[in-house]
């Protein structure tokens, strides 16, 4: 049985996670302004935000869809 070195062990946590980054969530982007508003997101594209006020309460935006930070 042959061991398998860092290189390969790698090679295969890259693979495992890009495929882990491809599925679809079940959250929609909360963005007013989101080009895709209904579709739900990619998981490597979820951009959680807790909003604390009126409740603690937590939304979800695509990368490029959610607040800025200054």
């Amino acid at each position: 049985m042959a061991e398998s070195n860092k290189n390969q062990t790698a090679a295969e946590r890259a693979r495992l996670k890009e495929a882990l980054g491809a599925q679809l969530t079940d959250h929609i982007c909360a963005s007013p302004s989101c080009p895709s508003p209904g579709e739900r997101i990619v998981m490597k594209e979820l951009f959680p935000v807790v909003t604390h006020a009126p409740r603690r309460r937590t939304v979800f935006y695509h990368k490029a869809c959610g607040p800025k930070l200054v």
